[in-house]
C-alpha cells in the first residue's frame, strides 16, 4: 500500500473552478486520517499553493514552481533552484510577437509584460496578482522562472528557438498547451519528489503521483505508482504508455483512485 501521494494541482486536483471539490477535499482527510502523507505538487506558486492547502485544514508538504521550490510541512525550503540570471536576462531583453504575454516568478511576486483577463481568473484569490512591468528592467537575481502564454503556434517557435539556443541549460516544458515553462536545467517535479521522499525517510516505491501534463512527466516516471487524469494530454499519454489512468479532473478523478486504494487498503 502507497505511504505517500503526490498531486499536480490545475487539470489533476482542481476541478474547472479552479478549487478542490468537497468530495476531493473529503478524500485527502480519509487518507491524512489513515496515516498517509499527501503532497502537491505544481507549476503555480508557492504563495498560490500555500493559500490553497488552507482548505484541506492540515499543513503539508509543497512542490511549486514545477519543483524549483520545496516546502515543508512548517514553510521551511528544504530544496530551490533558480533560472540562471544571465539566461534570464537575455530570455527578457528578446523580442517576441505582440500575442506572446511573458511572466516572471521571483519568491514573492509575479511580473509580467503585460496583464491576460483569463489568466488572471485562473487565480486563487491567495493575493498573489500580476504585476504589468517592464521585464528587461528587473533585477534578475532572484528569477525562479520564466513561462510565456499564448496560443500553441505562437509557442512552438519560441520553445524551438530556445532550445536550440540554450540547450541542456535550461529545461522547457508545456505545462499547458498555452504555457511553455522556462527553469533551471534540473528543475523539475521529479528531482523535488526525490527531495520530499528523502526528507520524510520514504523510497519512490512508495508513492503514487497524479498528473495531466508534461511538466508532470518527470514527477511520474520516479514514483512506484504513476496515474494518469482522463484528461491528461496525448503527449504524456505516448510517453508513459503503461501508467494506469483515472478519470478527469472534472469528475474528481484523484478522489476516485484515491478511494479505490483506500477500500483496498482497509479490506486486506
Amino acid at each position: 500500500m502507497y505511504k505517500i501521494a503526490i498531486s499536480d494541482l490545475d487539470g489533476t486536483l482542481l476541478g474547472p473552478d479552479h478549487r478542490i471539490s468537497a468530495q476531493t477535499n473529503a478524500t485527502i482527510k480519509r487518507w491524512l486520517d489513515s496515516d498517509r502523507k499527501f503532497v502537491i505538487a505544481t507549476g503555480r506558486h508557492y504563495i498560490e499553493a500555500n493559500h490553497l492547502q488552507a482548505s484541506i485544514d492540515t499543513p503539508l508538504y509543497l512542490i511549486t514552481c514545477n519543483g524549483a521550490r520545496v516546502h515543508n510541512h512548517k514553510g521551511e525550503i528544504i530544496h530551490k533552484q533558480n533560472l540562471n540570471s544571465e539566461i534570464a536576462e537575455e530570455i527578457c531583453a528578446q523580442t517576441f510577437a505582440d500575442e506572446v504575454q511573458i511572466n516572471l516568478f521571483t519568491d514573492q511576486n509575479w511580473f509580467a509584460n503585460y496583464r491576460i483577463p483569463a489568466l488572471d481568473e485562473m487565480g486563487l484569490d491567495a493575493g498573489f496578482d500580476c504585476i504589468a512591468t517592464d521585464l528587461a528592467k528587473l533585477d534578475k537575481g532572484n528569477t525562479i522562472k520564466i513561462f510565456f502564454w499564448a496560443e500553441p503556434e505562437f509557442l512552438q517557435p519560441i520553445y524551438e528557438h530556445l532550445n536550440a539556443r540554450y540547450g541542456k541549460r535550461i529545461n522547457l516544458t508545456f505545462s499547458l498547451a498555452k504555457c511553455l515553462e522556462v527553469m533551471h536545467a534540473t528543475t523539475n517535479k521529479g528531482e523535488a519528489v526525490k527531495a520530499v521522499l528523502a526528507d520524510k525517510g520514504l523510497r519512490v516505491d512508495d508513492a503514487v503521483a497524479f498528473g495531466d501534463g508534461m511538466n508532470d512527466l518527470e514527477m511520474l516516471e520516479v514514483v512506484g505508482k504513476p496515474v494518469l487524469m482522463g484528461n491528461a494530454q496525448k503527449a504524456l499519454r505516448d510517453a508513459i504508455p503503461n501508467a494506469e489512468f483515472t478519470l478527469t479532473s472534472k469528475e474528481d478523478g484523484v478522489a476516485f483512485y484515491m478511494d479505490k486504494l483506500l477500500a483496498k487498503y482497509n479490506n486486506n
